[in-house]
């Protein structure tokens, strides 16, 4: 009996992949692929451009290759990107553990998180290996500052051992995690608690990111939900020798968001997400879990979102943990590794043109001019080198002395001359969140960040306000806006 309800769930979950995909991308199916340069061939499955979504896992450093990466390969954006303030972010190299070769992580348009720039990683050497330093999103710099302060940290303790929250108050809420602050000479734990959702963002909770000299904190903040954020390509392999020294990639193939969120992946050894066909012991063994087990132990901002999307099917997680199953001891057929085959797979098109993607999500889509296109390539490459030397210069580690007190750095988060104005945010409607209270009776102590950390006014009110503690029912009473069951 047992079996059969687990044969019904993976069934299930795969008919809701199937019409999911057909009610966003439906039409697509039949279009002709984009031709391709010879020696470029366009991965099904891969990375995710760090920058498009980050993941939040406990830090650490991360696992070194035996190769050197190959020079950044010369990229120009595509000839259309979505509609309204996006910016062209950079591809990069990465390490690719089944060819033992890189593979190129394309470029993506990018709607930023409110108040925050990105900061690029890079790739460091570490006596015969290499090493890739992730990149963040940092809070925005004062308009006329020079740069960022960055603050490097003492390595944070492990988190402490706490009980779970228990049950949501409500339908519309979600658990903020507790995290470490400094406090001075020392770390503090600040708890967590129930906060509210808000429709069409997601909640990045306070983190550190791991780098050579330090720990970076991020505090936390609101980005969109993955449809909202702009447009992701799909890596690349290309062949240097075949096309040759003088060779412009420009990202062809875009990626709905559809394939990313069925089969996503996280690797925390790698500080990347992943998407498509990484099940199997042999990639478990080389630290990839899929994003919906990984969330049965740790918060996952995207699963959190996405469980209470589906919140009127209290089931939905149950399903797609039973899907990774399935998948994963060969009970249902993974993604394809075939562009073509993984398109039939998801019975549309689901790797397309900017075009179509964006159509399919009602997105429209603006052409980029040549000389526009040449002007946001030559930025983008700008800012990163120039981001990435201060990055290096700042983050050697001195052998033997360990951080033990916060270090600022100053990085230059802006090219010169080229300010990026604040994306335009629509307040979410028609859903109206006011301001939570603090919760009744005496408050946690919580210990201030660093003083050195110098954060920028904040911006005009224009995304949901920071999450802040709901009120919890007395024992034995239901809220009263909870929801009986």
């Amino acid at each position: 009996m047992s079996t059969q309800i687990l044969k019904a769930l993976g069934i299930a979950g795969i008919l809701g992949v199937c019409l999911y995909c057909r009610q966003d991308l439906s039409g697509q199916g039949g279009a002709p692929p984009p031709p391709l340069p010879e020696g470029v061939e366009v991965m099904a499955r891969g990375p995710v451009h760090e920058a498009f979504a980050t993941p939040t896992a406990d830090p650490q450093p991360t696992r070194p290759v035996p190769r050197k990466p190959p020079l950044p390969i010369e990229e120009m954006p595509p000839e259309e990107k979505p509609e309204g303030e996006v910016i062209w972010i950079a591809g990069y190299h990465h390490w690719d553990d089944d060819r033992n070769d890189y593979l190129w992580v394309s470029g993506c348009w990018r709607i930023k998180p409110p108040g925050r720039d990105w900061v690029p990683g890079y790739w460091r050497e570490q006596g015969e290996q290499w090493q890739w330093v992730p990149g963040f999103w940092t809070e925005t710099a004062a308009q006329q500052a020079a740069g960022k302060e960055v603050v490097y940290h003492p390595e944070p303790p492990a988190p402490p051992a706490v009980a779970p929250p228990g049950p949501p108050p409500n339908a519309d809420s979600f658990y903020v995690p507790g995290h470490w602050v400094w406090n001075g000479d020392r770390y503090a734990w600040r708890a967590g608690y129930w906060a509210h959702v808000q429709p069409g963002y997601i909640w990045v909770p306070a983190h550190y990111r791991w780098t050579p000299y330090g720990y970076v904190h991020i505090a936390g903040y609101w980005d969109l939900a993955v449809a909202r954020r702009g447009m992701l390509y799909a890596p690349v392999v290309v062949n240097t020798v075949v096309v040759g020294p003088r060779f412009v990639y420009t990202p062809t193939y875009a990626v709905a968001d559809t394939i990313v969120l069925d089969a996503m992946f996280i690797r925390p050894n790698c500080c990347h997400y992943y998407y498509g066909d990484y099940y199997g012991p042999r990639y478990r063994d080389l630290g990839y879990e899929t994003c919906v087990v990984y969330s049965r132990t740790h918060y996952e901002p995207i699963v959190v979102y996405r469980t209470w999307e589906y919140r009127e099917n209290p089931r939905w997680l149950e399903v797609q943990l039973t899907l990774h199953d399935n998948r994963y001891y060969g009970r249902a057929a993974p993604p394809p590794r075939n562009i073509t085959q993984v398109n039939v797979y998801y019975n549309t098109t689901v790797v397309a043109p900017t075009a179509q993607v964006a159509r399919a999500r009602g997105v429209k889509t603006v052409v980029v001019v040549p000389a526009e296109r040449q002007r946001v390539a030559v930025v983008a490459r700008e800012r990163s080198v120039t981001v990435i030397e201060a990055r290096r210069q700042a983050e050697r580690p001195v052998v033997g002395r360990p951080l033990t007190a916060p270090r600022t750095v100053v990085v230059p988060v802006k090219a010169a001359g080229t300010p990026h104005p604040q994306p335009p945010v629509v307040h979410p409607t028609p859903h109206v969140v006011q301001p939570i209270p603090k919760a009744p009776g005496p408050q946690p102590k919580i210990n201030p960040p660093p003083k050195t950390l110098v954060l920028p006014p904040r911006p005009p009110q224009t995304v949901p306000p920071r999450p802040q503690p709901q009120p919890q029912p007395k024992s034995g009473k239901r809220p009263p806006d909870e929801k009986k069951n």
